[in-house]
């Protein structure tokens, strides 16, 4: 047991330590093969196994696909900690969790309000013309949210993208992955590398340019999180950024409806 940190003489005392970048952390214990065997067969698996049952006693075919998405959402969070606790020990040190969450929080909340209308002006417009330059189709991206849904459907949805969509994309695509390929091969292939697998996970069946501006959309936002990971040295900033960002998504979605 450790010794209390004395107060200093004006009798306050000593700020704790921040949490140490991304740099100073313990590296990856796991290999990102790995990390994806487990996520993109065992979780999955298991986690279609919990959600089957959901499908066939709901009625309602859009909520049963978000209900379906939480519960393997949720599955996969589960089996990956227990993996990581398993046979990665120091897991926590190696992903990064804060010893202060508001200052994690203030930053994740601001980046998420400056990383949406960035993508928005920025992103969707550049790739929209393009893609309407080589097609002469009137180029949108695809539907995520089931159209139609009951006020059970809104509510599971809000809580599956505010909630547990960021925990569970977060941990896996930058706590996992992209650590695991940042340690050996440095940022910029971590970044892409996992950027381009948080793109590909966000696949909606569609016209093929509408797909392409889709997953075009989530690559630079997989990217730009695991920026921001790497600036906070820890996993909390990115999970509250990419909520920030469903929560501005789902205002519009819901006030265009």
């Amino acid at each position: 047991m450790t010794d209390p940190i004395p107060p200093r003489p004006d009798g306050l005392y000593p700020p704790l330590p921040e949490p140490p970048l991304a740099s100073e952390r313990p590296p990856a214990t796991w290999r990102w093969w790995e990390a994806i065997l487990v996520y993109g067969v065992i979780a999955i698996f298991f986690g279609a196994l919990v959600a089957l049952p959901l499908v066939q006693v709901i009625r309602s075919k859009g909520l049963a696909e978000l209900t379906a998405s939480a519960a393997i959402a949720v599955t996969n969070v589960a089996l990956l900690v227990l993996w990581l606790h398993r046979f990665h020990p120091l897991w926590r040190r190696i992903i990064g969790f804060p010893r202060r969450l508001w200052p994690e929080v203030r930053a994740g909340i601001g980046f998420g309000l400056v990383l949406y209308p960035g993508l928005a002006f920025g992103v969707v417009i550049i790739v929209t013309a393009l893609l309407e330059a080589l097609t002469a189709e009137d180029v949108t991206a695809p539907r995520q949210i089931p159209a139609h849904l009951s006020a059970v459907g809104v509510a599971v949805t809000i809580v599956y993208a505010v909630v547990i969509a960021p925990i569970h994309e977060e941990l896996f695509f930058r706590g996992i992955l992209f650590r695991s390929l940042r340690d050996r091969y440095g940022f910029g292939i971590g970044a892409v590398g996992s950027g381009a697998a948080f793109g590909l996970i966000h696949y909606v069946p569609g016209a093929w340019y509408s797909t392409v501006l889709l997953i075009s959309v989530m690559v630079v936002t997989g990217f730009a999180l695991a920026y921001l990971y790497e600036r906070r040295g820890n996993i909390v900033a990115s999970v509250v950024a990419h909520a920030t960002f469903n929560v501005i998504g789902l205002s519009f979605i819901f006030a265009l409806r």
